[in-house]
């Protein structure tokens, strides 16, 4: 059995538009095969509270469905704001993609996913999302 991550690249995460989109992506990666959804905030320099709360419902979203969700790629800004609410004990934020990879590559037989996983098998897609 093989699992999918996909990932997800908001450029712009302070209008609302680019919210919508995000929700819409995540709700379409809930509904494809994906066992882990990845957030690269690399393209993100600020976040609104719009912006945030986004996040909380994907987060709630994705755990509902027996899946996971990871972020890699904050600036300071945003991960502080991810520490000053506790939401960093909440999931896993890796420092980039690269660190995610090794993530799986190390713990590629606990997983932590709703099934059983072949890393070999890994499908990884990734989506940009713009404004």
């Amino acid at each position: 059995m093989s699992f999918s991550i996909q990932v997800i690249q908001p450029s712009n995460f302070l209008s609302t538009a680019a919210i919508n989109l995000f929700h819409a992506e995540v709700k379409r990666m809930l509904e494809s095969d994906a066992a882990i959804v990845l957030v690269d905030f690399g393209n993100i320099t600020a976040m609104s509270s719009s912006s945030f709360i986004a996040v909380v419902k994907a987060l709630k979203s994705v755990r509902a469905s027996k899946r996971q969700i990871a972020l890699c790629s904050m600036n300071e800004q945003v991960r502080i704001l991810f520490e000053l609410t506790g939401l960093d004990q909440s999931l896993k934020i890796f420092r980039d993609a690269d660190e995610f990879n090794q993530y799986l590559q190390a713990h590629e037989n606990i997983v932590e996913v709703s099934r059983s996983v072949k890393p070999s098998l890994v499908k990884r897609e990734s989506l940009k999302l713009a404004s």
